[in-house]
């Protein structure tokens, strides 16, 4: 029987959130950037303990702790200005046009999962972009992290390491394509986005991919920011979600307003496999394979790969989810519906997040509710049911890297945690 099951952690904001993501892994403390009206993004560190005399290690719900770590300012101009304080003292609080979409990855090639530096971008609904970059971070938190002297906030201001202005973007679709996917490729790290002509665009960020094998040397060429590196899909349906694949390079989903699931790969996607430089002119070479049609017209909000690549997973503004054999996508063959979840929810979906064990995954709605489902017995219903417990649209879902916690943000300030354990 499914279970119905409360938030372990509930942390009450004055603000709307559309936006969560945890960074790339670390097993024990986690930080979750996520957006507020003011237009800030807010990294929190999220600290879970193992429950004391546990042979199994099972985690200590009432250990899980949750503190404001960096504020992160969408301009290098931006002065903090705190939205609750101003609210209280007045009816009419400041309201910025904030970010509606995120991406981080950690920008270093090879086998130490742990390793690199973050890199993390947001889009305003206006196209504009903001890139921070952040060192590398300790996978287990200081020991005096919580001893701060009282009056003291320990709370940092960070600006942009660059931001610039992308005319035409939706400004609710971004990601960064994982340097682990291209390689060291000369252009760096790229970002896609989605375009309000149907295309998705390749854009520099400006940010070298480090190479260890290699000094850096003068020869290499200096990376514009901003510069557009390709278009695909333009004169389609507006893209309103993204979706990479984990392991082939340059593979991805596009999920778009008329219902529609477009996916495109690049002529030579096989030399991205971390060992190597993807090809100097590999932007330019795209070309759609496929284009999956179940949804029939009905907007596609959330769109996501299972971490082993073997399936697609879409969810829809009528609450139905499809789930497709992407590994038939390698082999040059049709992509088969495997499964659909209709009326998985009572409202639009709005993202769907799958768990490291490439056999769960997780959605949330505007129906209130955050579901667990096993994509193995899909159609049982789902495994887990969360109430968020208030009278708002669960707008995004992220996992933590070890599968056990997930993590929601509302539409009325509220971020949730949760348990996806058995």
């Amino acid at each position: 029987m499914p279970r119905i099951r409360s938030p372990i952690l509930t942390v009450q904001s004055d603000a709307h959130h559309p936006a969560i993501q945890h960074v790339p892994p670390r097993p024990s403390a986690d930080t979750s950037p996520h957006f507020f009206p003011d237009g800030y993004v807010r990294c929190y560190n999220v600290i879970d303990k193992a429950r004391s005399g546990s042979s199994s290690d099972v985690l200590d719900a009432s250990a899980l702790s949750m503190s404001l770590d960096q504020i992160m300012l969408l301009s290098s101009e931006d002065t903090y200005e705190d939205s609750s304080v101003e609210a209280s003292s007045t009816n009419n609080p400041r309201i910025a046009l904030g970010s509606a979409a995120i991406s981080i990855v950690r920008n270093y090639v090879g086998e130490d999962s742990n390793a690199g530096g973050e890199v993390s971008v947001a889009i305003r609904l206006d196209g504009h972009v903001s890139l921070w970059k952040r060192d590398e971070q300790p996978v287990y938190p200081q020991e005096d992290h919580d001893e701060v002297e009282e009056g003291q906030n320990p709370v940092q201001l960070v600006k942009p390491h660059e931001e610039f202005q992308i005319d035409g973007a939706t400004g609710t679709t971004i990601q960064i394509i994982p340097p682990q996917l291209t390689g060291f490729s000369r252009h760096g790290l790229v970002l896609m986005v989605g375009m309000l002509d149907g295309s998705v665009s390749f854009l520099s960020t400006g940010v070298d991919i480090p190479n260890s094998r290699k000094s850096n040397s003068n020869e290499e060429s200096k990376l514009k920011v901003g510069e557009v590196l390709d278009q695909v899909g333009a004169g389609n349906s507006i893209p309103l979600s993204l979706a990479l694949h984990p392991t082939h390079c340059l593979t991805f989903a596009v999920g778009r307003k008329d219902g529609t699931v477009d996916l495109y790969s690049s002529g030579n996607s096989s030399n991205g496999n971390g060992n190597g430089n993807v090809s100097d002119d590999i932007y330019g070479q795209f070309r759609r394979c496929h284009r999956l049609n179940h949804h029939a017209g009905t907007p596609i909000r959330a769109l996501a790969y299972t971490p082993d690549g073997s399936l697609l997973l879409s969810g829809c503004d009528e609450g139905h989810i499809y789930i497709h054999d992407a590994s038939s996508f390698l082999r040059n063959e049709t992509i088969p519906l495997v499964a659909a979840i209709h009326n998985a929810h009572r409202g639009y979906i709005l993202s769907i997040a799958p768990l490291p064990d490439s056999k769960r995954f997780v959605t949330s709605s505007a129906d209130k509710t955050v579901k667990v489902w096993n994509v193995g017995t899909p159609n049982s219903g789902p495994v887990h049911t969360f109430e968020s417990g208030n009278e708002s649209m669960v707008w995004d879902v992220s996992c933590s890297y070890d599968g056990r916690r997930c993590v929601s943000c509302c539409d009325d300030g509220c971020v949730q945690i949760y348990s996806s354990e058995e």
